[in-house]
């Protein structure tokens, strides 16, 4: 091998460009993991219902309510983003998300859960943003769409699988148990 050509296969082998697809395997699992218990709670409806005694209407503002919280968190998100390193914001944003489902595991209530799923929405508000500056950071125009669909896929991917592994959790082990799984999933990609 002449020293050309071992330079070049030493530039490509730190190439940064190489790693954009880690990047990518990682923001999808964090997309996943962040909104597996907010996309999975509606699974979860005739259990709470029955256990907390809840009309319809609360059970939809329960269900709904970890959704709120980014209407406006997403704004502050983003702009914590434009200040702060994406690890960092989406990184506090999965601990808030998994403290309060492990604190909302022993809420008394209905009030205390619905207080809790809008904290919840408060941390869940910096997988968005956060994935999406990490992406385009990454990938050029010429790929970045493709990214950002593989990227995306990772909601309905944790809500399809909070909707299959939390009601058999509910049933073996109480509601209660949900918000902990939750809570352990949220912290995986920590």
């Amino acid at each position: 091998m002449t020293q050309q050509t071992a330079g070049r296969a030493g530039s490509q082998a730190r190439d940064p460009w190489r790693y954009r697809w880690i990047v990518l395997g990682i923001a999808t699992f964090t997309q996943a993991a962040s909104g597996f218990f907010v996309g999975g709670i509606g699974a979860l409806g005739v259990h709470l219902q029955s256990a907390l005694e809840l009309s319809t209407a609360q059970l939809g503002l329960l269900v709904s309510a970890a959704q709120l919280v980014p209407l406006a968190g997403l704004l502050v998100a983003g702009e914590l983003l434009d200040r702060y390193s994406e690890r960092w914001v989406v990184g506090v944003g999965a601990v808030v998300v998994a403290l309060a489902l492990g604190v909302g595991s022993v809420a008394p209530g209905y009030t205390a859960l619905l207080i809790t799923l809008l904290v919840v929405g408060a941390g869940y508000s910096t997988v968005q943003p956060g994935g999406s500056k990490s992406v385009a950071s990454w990938f050029d125009a010429s790929q970045r769409g493709f990214a950002m669909g593989v990227r995306q896929a990772g909601l309905p991917l944790g809500a399809a699988l909070a909707s299959a592994l939390l009601p058999l959790v509910a049933e073996e082990f109480g509601w209660r148990a949900t918000l902990l799984t939750g809570g352990i999933v949220a912290l995986l990609d920590e």
